[in-house]
Order: structure tokens, then C-alpha cells, then sequence
């Protein structure tokens, strides 16, 4: 088990000579294995413990245990306690969801604070397994194939060549001391189900299960990075950064005619389902503005494009702000607006772009409302004569529709001088017989 640990992490580059690595620690017989594992190869490490106040009074025993085995070994001990439940019932999420999120969230904080490289975790082998067919339970692509990555950013699992039958050999032999967390044989968590059900009829199948897998990751983790490399040069064809924004061209989805396993594989980054997925591939030839959704992101089928953008910034303006005379900058949300009061001379310059506003001083009366603008709203546009709708103008400009309902418009009693970021209002323009001006700039 020595030689194959140290020979695992130097085929994968796991680790540098000088890394510094916390070690993720339950107590349980994995993580245990795991650190002895560290201790024999030289690495230098500490440990970490989550307590989730799950198992009364063993939860504490844990945590007692692993502090008492990190002085032992001489070596730091890091823990936190979570209320695990309350947390899970805030964010309506299960307790295991929830767990695994404090865990990471806090082992990532501690990292950072105290200087280690990585953090390493206990998963072998059979939990690979596990997940994979959890993935494939639920509907998943080549990627949830993979199982567990052996390393995902600051993240390393040194112990998936191993598998559970190993691990228990070795503690056993070594005489490794750990606790036992009665809750893994309980079949109501999908998990444990697959672990002592599903799993040994599968074994009755085939007994050489876990090479077979431990193979068939292998090819799975080539497989997916000859996908990475089809996905970054299709990319380039189809996808464009704008921000928080990224726009997919429809266009360039649907040619050749692979347009669904194209949305999925650059949707799933952004933790849209399968069966959202197929939903998104259904309306690409629809009217614009269907909206779809995944846990974090919203996407919207708008005319040529599909847009992908962080749900809470779809709009983030206030609904009404006052800008007085004088004062030189406003918020409206995340939204800055710059005000700036001068003389005209011979040496100003009317600024260009749809981004800023320079009005005449005696035509605006203040304070300015800055607000969302509304259906109905008109104005006339620069270099016009006649009214136009908003709406009419945004169309034009072919915004995109989720954007719509952000734009804000600047009003000066009662009537709109700016519709912000696209369009002056013609009868606040400078003229030669201006004397003050009002230069508002979006920032």
C-alpha cells in the first residue's frame, strides 16, 4: 500500500516535494489510512476535522478522537462545528448536501489561512464506483462517468487506486485505530443502498468488478479530455464572453446537426440538468425570451443567441433614486452614475457614445429620477422630431430581451432626457445658445 500511494501520486503529479497538505479527517477508517499513509511518506501535513452535530454524542467522540491522534503524530489540528440541520433546512437542501458544502466551504477557508498547498480527502476506489452510479441513476453525461476526479483545483484524492477491501487489509494489518460510523449501514441513504445491495449483485456478475471500473475510469478520464479539446475549438466557433454574460450562437449550434450534446456540454458547467438541457435544444426555433434555469444560472433563448448569466444579476437597478443638483455621483444598485457641471466654451466638446449624457443645464429640472424604464414611456430621440415608444427604441437596438428590463431611463420633470446607455432625448441637447451644461456618465 506504501509504494502504490507514493507511486499513484507521482504518476498523476498529485503533489510536489515541498507541498504542505491539510488532510481531511472523519476518524473513519479511510481518512485514518490516509494520514497514516502521509505520515510514512514524509509529506508534511496537518489535520482537519468537520464536526456536523449529526450523531449526538459520537459526533464529539470523533472529534476528540482525531484531535487526540493529531497529537500523536505531532502535528496541528484544525475543527469547526456546524449546525448541519438548520443550515440544510434554510437553504432547503438535504443534510448530505449541506454537509458536503460546509465541509468543502471550511477546508478551503483554512487552507488559505494557513498557508497549505492542497487538501486531501479520503475517497478510494469503491466511492468512485458509488458515485458513478449515482450519476448514471440520475442522467448524466460522459463527464459524471469519470467518478471522482483525482484532483479538482485545490483538491486532491490520493487514495482512489485503492479499494475498500485494501484499505481494510491494511488498517487491519497495521493495527490502525479509527471509529466506526454506524450511520454508513443504514440502506435509507442512496448510497449505502448501491454500497451493500446493489453493488455484490453486481460483483455476483462479474467478480472482478473493481478492476473492470478501475479501468473503465482510466478510459473515461481520456475520453473526456479528448472532449475538453472538441469543446475548446468549438468554443472558439460558438461561444463569446460579455461580462458576466455568455452568449451561444444558435446558429452555430445547429450546424451539423449536434446541436444537443453541444448545449449540454457547455451548459453543464453552469449546473443546467440533462432534461433542462433537452428542454433548451425543443425552442431553439421558437419565439425569443423562454427562460430555463439551474440552481445558480438563468438562460434565455434570445434571438440569435442563448444567453447564460448568474441569476441575481439579471437586473440589479433600484426601482426609483434622485439625483439633486450638485451632487457629483449616484447609485442605482450596482449601476454608478458620474455627474459633472461645467461652462461651455469654445474648447467643449460634445462627448460621444450612448453611455454618456450631455444636456443643457436650463433645460433640466432638478432633482433628476432615475428609474426602470416602464411600458409606455416615450420620448424623442437625438436627432429626431417625433416621439417614439421606448420599447420601439430597445427593439432597434436589439437588445437583448432579459436585459430590457434593467435600462434605466433619467427623467427631468416628467420627461425622459436619457433612456441610459442607448439613447440622448433631443430636446435637451446642447445648442449654440447653451451656456451650462450637465455631463452624466453610466459608469
Amino acid at each position: 500500500m506504501y509504494s502504490k500511494f507514493s507511486e499513484y501520486i507521482k504518476e498523476h503529479g498529485l503533489l510536489q516535494k515541498d507541498s504542505k497538505v491539510l488532510l481531511a479527517v472523519s476518524g473513519g477508517i479511510d481518512s485514518m489510512v490516509m494520514t497514516e499513509l502521509f505520515r510514512a511518506r514524509g509529506t508534511a501535513f496537518s489535520l482537519a476535522h468537520c464536526n456536523f452535530q449529526l450523531r449526538g454524542r459520537d459526533s464529539f467522540k470523533d472529534q476528540a478522537f482525531v484531535e487526540s491522534e493529531a497529537g500523536r503524530l505531532g502535528v496541528k489540528f484544525h475543527t469547526a462545528s456546524f449546525e448541519t440541520e438548520v443550515f440544510a433546512r434554510k437553504n432547503k437542501i438535504s443534510v448530505q448536501m449541506a454537509a458536503r458544502e460546509l465541509r468543502y466551504r471550511w477546508l478551503e477557508k483554512t487552507r488559505a489561512e494557513y498557508g497549505f498547498d492542497l487538501i486531501a480527502t479520503a475517497h478510494h476506489l469503491d466511492d468512485s464506483i458509488e458515485t458513478m452510479l449515482l450519476n448514471l441513476l440520475r442522467g448524466t453525461g460522459l463527464a459524471g462517468l469519470k467518478g471522482i476526479p483525482r484532483r479538482s483545483g485545490n483538491i486532491i484524492r490520493p487514495l482512489l487506486f485503492a479499494s475498500r477491501d485494501e484499505i481494510e487489509q491494511f488498517a487491519q494489518r497495521g493495527d490502525i485505530l479509527y471509529r466506526e460510523d454506524q450511520t454508513n449501514k443504514e440502506i435509507k441513504y442512496q448510497r449505502n443502498k448501491l454500497r451493500h445491495e446493489v453493488i455484490p449483485k453486481l460483483e455476483e456478475i462479474n467478480p472482478g468488478l473493481r478492476e473492470s471500473m478501475r479501468a473503465f475510469f482510466e478510459r473515461m478520464e481520456s475520453t473526456t479530455e479528448v472532449l475538453d479539446m472538441v469543446k475548446e475549438e468549438k468554443a472558439s466557433e460558438i461561444v463569446s464572453s460579455h461580462g458576466k454574460e455568455i452568449h451561444l450562437d444558435i446558429a452555430g449550434l445547429e450546424r451539423g446537426g449536434n446541436a444537443g450534446p453541444l448545449i449540454y456540454m457547455f451548459l453543464q458547467d453552469y449546473g443546467f440538468s440533462a432534461a433542462v438541457c433537452l428542454e433548451i435544444l425543443s425552442c431553439l426555433g421558437s419565439q425569443p425570451g423562454k427562460r430555463f434555469f439551474s440552481p445558480t444560472h438563468t438562460a434565455i433563448k434570445d434571438r440569435e443567441k442563448l444567453i447564460i448569466f448568474p441569476s441575481e444579476s439579471e437586473t440589479d437597478s433600484q426601482e426609483e433614486i434622485f439625483a439633486r443638483h450638485g451632487e457629483t455621483e449616484v447609485f442605482s444598485g450596482k449601476q454608478r452614475f458620474t455627474i459633472e457641471y461645467g461652462i461651455v466654451t469654445e474648447k467643449t466638446r460634445l462627448p460621444s457614445g450612448p453611455h454618456t449624457l450631455m444636456a443643457d443645464m436650463n433645460k433640466l429640472k432638478f432633482p433628476l429620477l432615475i428609474r426602470r424604464w416602464k411600458a409606455g414611456d416615450k420620448m424623442i430621440p437625438l436627432g429626431m422630431k417625433g416621439m417614439k415608444k421606448v420599447s420601439d427604441i430597445l427593439t432597434e437596438a436589439k437588445l437583448p430581451l432579459h436585459r430590457k428590463k434593467g435600462v434605466l431611463v433619467l427623467e427631468s420633470g416628467g420627461k425622459i432626457a436619457w433612456l441610459a446607455g442607448i439613447r440622448a432625448d433631443e430636446r435637451f441637447r446642447i445648442t449654440s445658445q447653451t451656456r451650462e451644461y450637465v455631463l452624466v456618465k453610466l459608469c
